[in-house]
């Protein structure tokens, strides 16, 4: 897929998740924060150790994050392409509401499954590997 395309879908049938990146964006913007590309995605590295979270063309990673960590959020990336308006109902709230109860079990010293159990997170990584 070329860029122009990327962007001109992400930016019609993906925009409502987009909007809420691209809000994103411009506060880190004008905290200094400078932003990367990742093929036809554009980063941003805050924080450590927490992992990333992908607002359409737009995602946002830990600080040093692996290209594992990048190519799963620009997979995410994909989804919302194919998803488009139902991406947030579908992927975006499930997978950060199994984040922070995966978090809070970790933390009280539970053993989990992989995190690429769940359909929507094995699908990115597939989707990031595929597409990077």
């Amino acid at each position: 897929m070329n860029i122009y395309l990327f962007w001109i879908i992400q930016l019609t049938w993906g925009l409502l998740i987009n909007l809420i990146g691209m809000l994103l964006a411009l506060v880190l913007l004008c905290m200094g924060i400078r932003p990367h590309r990742f093929h036809h995605a554009i980063y941003f590295e805050v924080g450590e150790n927490w992992g990333g979270v992908n607002l359409g063309g737009f995602f946002f990673v830990q600080q040093q994050a692996p290209t594992r960590l990048k190519a799963h959020e620009y997979g995410h990336s994909f989804q919302n392409l194919l998803l488009g308006p139902v991406m947030i109902v579908a992927v975006t709230v499930p997978s950060a509401i199994r984040y922070h109860y995966r978090r809070s079990r970790i933390k009280k010293g539970h053993t989990l499954k992989p995190y690429d159990t769940f359909w929507c997170e094995s699908w990115a990584t597939r989707l990031g590997k595929k597409y990077s």
